[in-house]
């Protein structure tokens, strides 16, 4: 509910966040190239596409549910991670972390899957090597090497945090715990390197700007970058991390003990560093090491627990009212952040995007789509970035590498903006113009009004081929939109969609869960994350294996496969071994 009513208050019909239009764009394109059409990362669109066509639900619907479906999964992965540890958690205590864990991955589901995704997997490993056993070590491992899938630079910031916990337990003298974390890394490395190198082959991913941070950093424009992201932290650090909850992370150090409090502890040595690293090198964003910090919320809830009981021992009013007083402050934030995320993709720049896409298919394939991009203000890259990943995923997936965005205006003057303006202005016709001439000339150029608001219609020969869509130049003569156009969905089949999504990772996941963790509330709680990654890691190796993803038949068949293996190990293991520390 936390999640799916900011759809259903503001009657949002695409996902929202800055980064969910280029998860449209490259689950579409996945689904008719490949996952090597997406690089690095197939995990989110392999999860996309196998939900997507075994759910039978659009894009839209996929990604926005995705976002919902796995904040809760983070919330999820908390409390299985404090009801991990050595027994003298909480029920309170496990019961606050899902919640206050639950609610700060806002910061991650406003459009950044990847990382959310990750997040989601890389709690659940915490959890399953908290348990101390062989069989939750390898499940870290599946889990883990999934994560990465998803983010292979978190991975990274995972294995970072892994390092530093097996450190800690080597001073406490915890040899087998060491053992457990130094083999569930390696299994995941090698898992994660056989897995991107087994989708290699195929279809390069297209060599475009997802962001304006990706153009700075491939302009070169290191000084603006930097200074960009010192000030979005300067902007969101409050925001990120609430002021209640840095005191009751503090004080929830002393009761978050075993391999749970060394985790912890070394999660937030990694992320103090990778905040001031980033800061004096500007080679990461620090703001995103800030939304990964699940450590604090966790941590918050030993505090608040430990707050309440020195407070009942006094007075016991006063103890529910100062606790539930910062319960509430600290989910309010969440709730607020959560309230003012929107869309970067409107049904309306959607609907123009697919009634030209009805010339785009009259022209051959290859042929370079030029749209024009203006908003008349000093600062442009941010939007047509987002421009063109709106357009990217509304056109028709084959003709995805074909779009190009062209600046209007250069800039005036010598300030920041003005030369970040007149080097993209510049970057963007000179790659339209190579395109154009490597064609042999032929090109489509159009002006879709959302996106070119003050200059539209402003160039020679227009045509007006529907409302707030030109084609310059020759008019082709328009087909049928080729394939399924990317449409609007809506807050009610979103809402269904989150369920949907939640419900179909616990039942993939949960003979999975049982046969590495046994029976009990962690296994119940991990059952999505399990889920996830059984079917992200069947995803790849059926498009390994050359099927299509596109459809409902190889992505129904994976999901059932994914799910039906983990409870066929489950009977299994039933009939030779004894359950894994059952929960009593």
């Amino acid at each position: 509910m936390f999640f799916v009513w900011t759809y259903v208050a503001h009657g949002y019909r695409f996902p929202v966040g800055p980064d969910a239009p280029v998860y449209l764009w490259w689950t579409r394109l996945a689904g008719l190239d490949g996952l090597s059409a997406v690089g690095g990362r197939p995990g989110v669109p392999a999860l996309a596409l196998a939900v997507g066509g075994a759910l039978h639900l659009p894009p839209a619907a996929v990604i926005a549910g995705l976002e919902c479906a796995l904040g809760v999964g983070v919330g999820m992965g908390a409390v299985a991670l404090v009801r991990s540890g050595p027994g003298d958690a909480s029920r309170a205590a496990w019961i606050l972390a899902g919640v206050l864990t639950g609610t700060f991955a806002v910061h991650l589901a406003t459009g950044y899957l990847a990382n959310l995704v990750f997040g989601v997997l890389f709690l659940g490993a915490a959890a399953a090597l908290a348990r101390g056993t062989a069989r939750g070590a390898a499940a870290a491992a599946a889990l883990l090497g999934a994560g990465g899938f998803a983010h292979p630079q978190f991975y990274l910031l995972g294995l970072v945090v892994l390092c530093v916990t097996a450190l800690l337990s080597w001073r406490a003298d915890e040899r087998r715990e060491v053992a457990h974390v130094a083999g569930a890394a390696a299994g995941a490395g090698v898992l994660l390197g056989i897995g991107l190198l087994a989708i290699l082959p195929g279809p390069s991913m297209p060599n475009v700007d997802t962001s304006r941070d990706a153009f700075l950093r491939r302009a070169g424009l290191n000084d603006i970058l930097v200074s960009a992201y010192r000030k979005r932290f300067l902007q969101h650090w409050a925001r990120y991390v609430q002021w209640a909850s840095i005191p009751l992370a503090i004080g929830g150090l002393r009761d978050a003990t075993g391999f749970v409090g060394r985790f912890l502890r070394a999660w937030g040595i990694v992320t103090i560093a990778g905040v001031a690293l980033a800061l004096s090198t500007g080679v990461v964003p620090p703001d995103r090491f800030d939304a990964f910090g699940y450590l604090v919320p966790i941590l918050a809830a030993f505090g608040l627990v430990r707050l309440w009981r020195w407070l009942a021992e006094r007075r016991r009013a006063l103890a529910w009212g100062i606790a539930g007083s910062l319960l509430l402050a600290m989910v309010l934030g969440a709730a607020f952040t959560w309230g003012r995320q929107k869309p970067f993709l409107t049904p309306r720049e959607a609907e123009r995007v697919t009634d030209a896409g009805r010339y785009i298919a009259a022209t051959p394939s290859g042929t370079p789509l030029v749209f024009f991009v203006e908003t008349g203000d000093p600062s442009i890259t941010f939007f047509a970035t987002q421009a063109a990943n709106a357009i990217r995923a509304s056109v028709p997936p084959d003709r995805i590498r074909d779009v190009y965005v062209v600046v209007r205006r250069g800039g005036q003057g010598n300030d920041a903006a003005a030369i970040e303006r007149n080097e993209l202005a510049r970057r963007y016709r000179a790659e339209a113009a190579a395109a154009v001439r490597r064609i042999g000339g032929r090109a489509l150029t159009l002006d879709i009004g959302p996106f070119d608001r003050p200059d539209f219609g402003q160039g020679p020969a227009p045509h007006s081929v529907g409302e707030g869509v030109i084609i310059y130049g020759d008019l082709p003569e328009p087909v049928a939109y080729p394939g399924d156009p990317l449409l609007p969905s809506s807050p009610g089949r979103i809402v269904l969609a989150s369920v949907a999504l939640l419900a179909l990772f616990a039942v993939v996941g949960y003979g999975w869960a049982r046969t590495a963790l046994g029976s009990g509330i962690v296994s119940t709680a991990l059952a999505p994350a399990f889920g996830a990654a059984a079917i992200v890691i069947l995803v790849i190796a059926a498009d390994a294996a050359g099927l299509s993803l596109s459809g409902s038949i190889v992505p129904t068949v994976a999901s059932a496969v994914a799910g039906g293996s983990g409870y066929l190990s489950l009977l299994l293991q039933r009939r030779t071994l004894p359950d894994p520390a059952p929960e009593v």
